[in-house]
């Protein structure tokens, strides 16, 4: 499967066709992006990661269009926000009529690290022939108190424990994003995270 960093591109359009397969990735890249899955069997693998701090605002809209039948696409967007950082997130998966066979998935999880950070998601269907399957998700919420205890009890202290969870969370995608390929050019991204905590 082939990797694609669209983190610095200007593109806001790409198009896989027949039998192409992609992985792409992001890192606090706003805009609006559309991938088109053109060929039978085209698949595209959307990630994009944000980590937010201070006042930063990020905006991404993402449209998974499956124009063509037996293919497949999933997004997943995941947030690190601290401070009076923000993002809003919306999403949408269009199967055309004719593109039978499409299976698609957009999920988009937030992490709160502070009570002044906000995430807003919009997920959403446009769905147009049968014999498909599509499902979403969003989640937005803060690090688990119980969690943070636990790790107290083992012999951290508060901010070690924060750290280690929002780390976790963090690498989730990444091992993810390993389900695919290994893709040295994301050893960049892997690196310590933007924020602190």
């Amino acid at each position: 499967m082939r990797f694609i960093d669209i983190t610095d591109s200007k593109k806001n359009r790409y198009v896989l066709g027949e039998n192409e397969k992609a992985v792409f990735f992001m890192k606090n890249r706003s805009g609006t992006l559309e991938f088109v899955l053109a060929g039978r069997g085209a698949e595209a693998r959307i990630f994009a990661l944000f980590e937010g701090a201070g006042n930063g605002q990020f905006s991404l809209d993402i449209l998974q269009h499956h124009k063509a039948p037996d293919t497949t696409s999933s997004a997943l967007v995941k947030s690190l926000l601290s401070d009076a950082s923000s993002l809003s997130y919306g999403g949408l998966i269009r199967i055309d009529k004719g593109a039978d066979g499409s299976d698609a998935k957009q999920e988009n999880r937030n992490l709160l690290l502070s009570e002044s950070a906000s995430a807003v998601s919009i997920p959403s269907l446009e769905i147009l022939t049968n014999d498909v399957a599509c499902e979403h998700a969003s989640t937005t919420g803060t690090l688990s108190e119980e969690a943070i205890l636990y790790m107290k009890t083992r012999g951290l202290d508060g901010k070690q424990a924060e750290r280690l969870l929002a780390d976790g969370f963090r690498k989730s995608l990444f091992e993810e994003i390993g389900r695919y390929g290994t893709f040295p050019e994301l050893a960049k991204y892997e690196r310590d995270p933007l924020i602190t905590i």
